[in-house]
């Protein structure tokens, strides 16, 4: 039995279904696991889950303690202690940005979402947990480092 399962759910998960507007987490002693689907944002009754679906339910919401960038990862430190660490091609703006730009950041929310006010970037620290990377279009992309090009030409012209 998987150690984790055990100490929180008492029992090891063995199927997960949707149905109607709650998850139905079925467990090996027999006992299932209800969640209102409004917890878990990204699902509808509509779709159907991966056998290997996992969810992280947890007790305290975490809070980002601070954030450092560096040229290849977005390392971001928890109140806790613990730190999240995603490649930095997974966020466009930020690969694209300077070393200061990248490290101007600032916390929203209730230190849940890092805002890059340089960068026009916003990531929430939910977003990192599912691993995932930034959700802008590639043609959104490319417009903005067009916008960011012409505004430093011009800024150089000015000089």
């Amino acid at each position: 039995m998987n150690t984790l399962a055990s100490l929180y759910l008492g029992s090891e998960p063995v199927g997960v279904t949707v149905l109607n507007d709650q998850l139905i987490v079925r467990l090996a002693d027999q006992r299932a696991l209800a969640l209102p689907l409004s917890l878990l944002s990204q699902l509808s009754s509509d779709q159907s889950l991966p056998t290997t679906t996992q969810f992280l339910l947890l007790r305290q919401p975490p809070a980002i303690a601070h954030v450092h960038v560096t040229e290849r990862m977005l390392n971001v430190y928890l109140r806790d202690g613990r730190m999240l660490a995603s490649p930095l091609a997974w966020f466009p703006r930020l690969m694209h940005g300077t070393p200061d730009e990248r490290n101007h950041y600032e916390l929203s929310g209730d230190n849940d979402v890092i805002h890059w006010p340089d960068l026009d970037e916003d990531i929430e620290l939910t977003r990192l947990f599912e691993g995932g990377q930034s959700l802008e279009s590639e043609q959104s992309i490319q417009r903005w480092l067009r916008s960011r090009q012409a505004s430093s030409v011009a800024t150089l012209a000015a000089d």
